[in-house]
């Protein structure tokens, strides 16, 4: 697929066939996420692979009920000091984790395969589903698999919009 098209044909899925994504398509993808920019070269971001029934399940209670019945969910997290912090004293772990996770989603729909990006969900009863150290930060997630229908287009905000050259000003 060409990589405009990856772009304006990627939405948010919540509805799986129970068709196996294929290993290899799986780590096609996964390494297409890991070649993401991070702060200072740091990468720090680590997903995990979530495919049992059973865990999904509990993930699913975490936030999301729905993820109980997706085929896997790709859950990525850092430890913040595996990331850096800017000048303001802004901490740049979500943003490192951020361009991984959207990396992998554009990478999934270039397969064929649908996501939605989950930021919603309980954090500290995820980490203890998963079995992560409290050091780690769950950032995002996404249920990875082959969608049972094509979602709608949403329309989109155009450039004149969004863009602006030089300096603000009110549009």
């Amino acid at each position: 697929m060409d990589f405009t098209d990856v772009i304006r044909t990627r939405r948010s899925h919540r509805k799986f066939t129970e068709e196996k994504v294929p290993e290899d398509v799986l780590n096609r993808i996964l390494e297409a996420a890991c070649l993401a920019p991070t702060w200072s070269n740091k990468q720090g971001v680590r997903f995990l692979v979530v495919d049992d029934p059973e865990q999904l399940k509990k993930i699913g209670e975490a936030g999301q009920k729905w993820l109980a019945g997706v085929p896997m969910v790709i859950v990525a997290f850092i430890k913040p000091k595996d990331s850096g912090v800017n000048t303001n004293g802004l901490e740049y772990f979500p943003v490192d984790v951020a361009i991984f996770l959207h990396q992998l989603i554009l990478a999934a729909t270039n397969e064929g395969l649908g996501t939605c990006w989950i930021g919603y969900f309980d954090e500290e009863k995820t980490k203890q589903v998963l079995k992560l150290p409290e050091k780690m930060r769950i950032v995002g997630m996404t249920p990875l698999g082959y969608s049972r229908y094509s979602p709608r287009d949403v329309e989109r905000q155009s450039i004149e919009k969004t863009v602006y050259r030089n300096e603000y000003s009110k549009k």
